[in-house]
């Protein structure tokens, strides 16, 4: 079933839920962890357990490695954090368990982390909530922002829930959340994954010489769009190289066999236009070599463009 809230998501009613919010409003985003598998099914498998399951328990989203899948819509209430949390909060249950913060960035669970990020941007967005982590005392102050289960537990005194554990990498998840805010949906996840590497996250680097202290914060901008697109255009050159190559290969043995043919035919009183043929396999040879050059001329013009973007903004964090 398509979500009505969100169209090109899957959308899977659980067994149980609370209509509607109590008259209380959308406060925060609560982050939870499945303490289950995380396989590329595991969204899926765990909504259609949410439809079965017999402790009323249920979620908004689940998120894994390859979707985000809706349960509840976010005008409605999730029994997932306990009355207070419940009424309050947009719940997401992160396909996987307790972790490592390296355990949290591997393939699995970084992939895991980037379309939850997508998704809470949107609602971020709907709702008006800062991108940032709430303390306890600003969720009971009535604040905006982001929370673990472990924050709706500390907050309220309800349950003994820790999720997502002490070494969940909230500034990965935030920061990837908020590029999603800034630039929108077209940021794909492996650039979201690229801009907010730990590498670009801490540093800015300007003609390979560091500007800007290693603790400095890096704004996700216009440079790191910059670098993921040129990151694709070199990757792109290199596909085309190597494709050239062997189709270079490949012509030269196909104009011997149409040389060939050419002086077969002529031996038995026929002929071909053997020079037609091998002009317009040059002809698509040529193609192929424009298009390079017109990505590499591409790819230079995004260098310079990055060096002045990374300079503008190496000034900006610079400034006292």
């Amino acid at each position: 079933m398509q979500s009505p809230e969100y169209p090109d998501l899957l959308f899977v009613p659980p067994r149980a839920y609370g209509h509607g919010r109590d008259g209380n409003h959308v406060q925060y985003i609560v982050v939870h962890y499945t303490a289950g598998s995380e396989r590329s099914t595991s969204a899926e498998d765990g909504a259609a357990y949410d439809q079965r399951r017999q402790d009323a328990v249920s979620t908004h989203y689940f998120a894994d490695s390859n979707s985000v899948v809706q349960c509840v819509l976010t005008t409605d209430r999730a029994n997932a954090a306990y009355s207070i949390g419940n009424r309050r909060g947009i719940q997401y249950e992160l396909c996987g368990t307790l972790q490592t913060r390296a355990q949290w960035l591997d393939p699995a669970s970084d992939a895991t982390l980037t379309n939850a990020a997508r998704q809470m941007a949107r609602d971020a967005k709907r709702y008006g909530l800062p991108v940032r982590r709430l303390t306890v005392a600003e969720m009971r102050a009535g604040l905006k922002g982001f929370c673990g289960h472990v924050d709706v537990t500390n907050a309220y005194g309800l349950g003994d829930h820790t999720d997502p554990g002490p070494d969940f990498p909230w500034d990965v998840l935030l920061s990837r959340t908020q590029l999603f805010v800034d630039e929108g949906d077209d940021v794909t996840p492996e650039q979201a994954i690229l801009l907010q590497s730990d590498a670009w996250r801490t540093h800015t680097i300007i003609n390979d010489e560091e500007k800007v202290p290693a603790n400095a914060p890096l704004i996700a901008g216009q440079p790191n769009l910059l670098r993921a697109r040129l990151v694709g255009l070199e990757t792109k050159v290199d596909q085309l190289v190597v494709a050239a190559a062997a189709d270079a290969t490949r012509d030269a043995a196909a104009k011997v066999a149409i040389d060939a043919l050419a002086t077969a035919l002529a031996a038995a009183g026929g002929s071909v236009d053997s020079a037609a043929i091998i002009a317009r396999i040059d002809a698509v040879a040529a193609a192929e070599s424009q298009t390079v050059a017109a990505l590499r001329a591409e790819v230079a013009a995004l260098r310079q463009r990055i060096g002045a973007a990374a300079q503008a903004e190496a000034t900006e964090l610079l400034k006292p």
